[in-house]
């Protein structure tokens, strides 16, 4: 089986990348053409896929990339992923995650490919929890409004050309491969700091580990063709990560709130009901809260400069003086 993977060098991307391969996949990385491949998440999972160049922006570069590879299975994450970025960046956010997937559903239209794509839960806006597939969407960023886009085209071209695309509706899904842009590892590493500035303290989000939801894309393309929240059913807020991060560090930053860090329209209570995917896939999340928080932390940690005491296996007691 080949499959073909843009977005490979994120988190999501490496973590998938590590599963595929253990599947027997011979798997390949879409990278920005023009651009070096970063490649530290992938070799962190000691993964190494054949990297090409691919262009979302380019049809002509999308289609000859797919033929010449001639993929059984194709993951799309590649996107503009952060949200506060996209109020600044509407145009490039829109086109890059509503209209690059058009660019790959017409290349595939017609060809024996599945395709996963990486829809949000960032869709469904301020839309009641528990948020399921049946849930009315109604994004509050243009990252959301790109991303619904793509769903929507998704949708068409199963129902209108028979494509084989299926959208994976995710919640959030953190992990210690995260960018530092994003709030959560922002608190695991701003912890050993004397001072983390924050935002929104009370937002609400359904957080799990990118390493159980790349499963559930890899199921998605072994059924039939459909749409499925991938969630945990739980939600905590920004607060609680921040405290659960706190305990696990055994440290206590000054904490500050900033409101350069607060959205033009904020989304306040995601929480998913996965209950279609655990029933039709068989998918359920490993990793608890506290687990995904302790694991980030505790790496942000080593990063740091810090180690663990073998007594407890748990609080950091000295910051190591070792340097390379």
């Amino acid at each position: 089986m080949r499959a073909l993977i843009t977005g490979i060098t994120g988190q999501d991307g490496a973590y998938l990348a590590r599963l595929l391969t253990d599947y027997g996949y011979e798997v390949f990385g879409a990278y920005r053409r023009g651009a070096s491949p970063r490649t530290e998440r992938l070799a962190y999972l000691n993964v190494s896929p054949e990297m090409v160049p691919f262009e979302l922006g380019e049809y002509e570069n999308v289609k000859r990339t797919i033929d010449h590879i001639k993929p059984d299975e194709i993951y799309n994450l590649a996107a503009q992923s952060f949200v506060a970025d996209s109020f600044e960046l509407p145009t490039y956010t829109c086109d890059v995650n509503g209209m690059g997937v058009l660019r790959i559903l017409e290349a595939i239209r017609g060809k024996d490919i599945r395709l996963y794509q990486a829809s949000t839960s960032e869709m469904f806006g301020n839309a009641t929890p528990r948020q399921s597939e049946t849930t009315p969407f109604i994004p509050r960023s243009p990252y959301g409004c790109g991303k619904l886009l793509a769903h929507s085209l998704c949708r068409n071209y199963r129902e209108s050309y028979g494509v084989q695309v299926s959208c994976g509706i995710l919640f959030n899904h953190e992990s210690p491969l995260r960018g530092k842009e994003f709030v959560t590892q922002k608190i695991a590493y701003g912890v050993w700091d004397e001072h983390l500035r924050l935002g929104n303290l009370e937002a609400k989000r359904d957080w799990g580990h990118a390493r159980d939801y790349v499963k559930a894309m890899w199921l998605m393309l072994q059924h039939q063709p459909d749409d499925f929240v991938v969630a945990t059913g739980t939600a905590h807020s920004v607060k609680d990560f921040l405290t659960a991060a706190k305990q696990e560090s055994g440290t206590e930053p000054v904490v500050t709130i900033d409101p350069k860090f607060y959205r033009p329209a904020e989304v306040n209570h995601l929480c998913g009901d996965a209950t279609k995917a655990r029933e039709i896939l068989g998918w359920e999340p490993t990793t608890t809260f506290r687990d995904l928080v302790g694991e980030m932390v505790r790496e942000a940690g080593k990063c740091s400069g810090y180690f663990w005491d073998s007594i407890d296996g748990k609080l950091p007691r000295i910051k190591s003086v070792i340097t390379a």
